[in-house]
């Protein structure tokens, strides 16, 4: 099986065409791509020809916020990564760094802080340093390099120890920043 990144425009259009409870993503695609009735059943490299698919959810990613940042981590990353103490959602590998923000409910306003102790863990850790604001909820997240903030708080001349966040999904913008995140999105499928 190929694991594949879908930006949220193609997603919300394969959800638009599911039978919900019933087809995977890979139903979706091979009707709308290969032209597949939708009641057929065929045989194919990952499901025999009677079987049916083994998730009864639709395009969802893990919602609990432990699976959600293990599948975020494996989908965007290489290597192995261990927890960073003391911090309960960063994580390490030999190469990267990635803080987690978790707002694990659905909502039209995201908001998360990044308090100064992390916030100067990240910027002096000497690897690719990445923060994941995320949303099990609703299986996406924002995947920033700190470079990339640490250059946009420049501009906005931000001069606090720590980092306010608060997100409107629907746009992607970072408020206080007045930064549009679409680049950075992540949705899981």
């Amino acid at each position: 099986m190929v694991q594949i990144e879908v930006d949220s425009e193609v997603f919300g259009h394969l959800q638009q065409h599911a039978r919900p409870l019933l087809d995977t993503p890979n139903d979706v695609l091979r009707r709308l791509l290969l032209g597949e009735r939708a009641d057929s059943v065929t045989a194919s490299p990952t499901r025999g020809p009677m079987e049916q698919p083994v998730s009864t959810t639709l395009f969802r990613a893990p919602a609990d916020v432990e699976s959600f940042v293990q599948s975020l981590l494996r989908s965007n990353f290489s290597g192995t990564f261990r927890r960073r103490s003391p911090y309960r959602m960063m994580f390490e590998s030999e190469a990267d760094l990635v803080y987690f923000q978790n707002f694990n409910k659905e909502s039209d306003h995201l908001w998360y802080r990044i308090t100064d102790s992390p916030w100067k863990d990240l910027r002096s850790s000497g690897k690719a340093a990445w923060v994941a604001f995320t949303n099990p909820a609703e299986h996406f997240a924002f995947l920033v390099p700190v470079t990339d903030i640490e250059d946009r708080c420049q501009r906005a001349a931000w001069t606090r120890t720590y980092l306010e966040v608060n997100i409107d999904p629907a746009t992607s913008r970072w408020t206080e920043l007045d930064w549009d995140l679409s680049k950075y999105r992540k949705v899981l499928v």
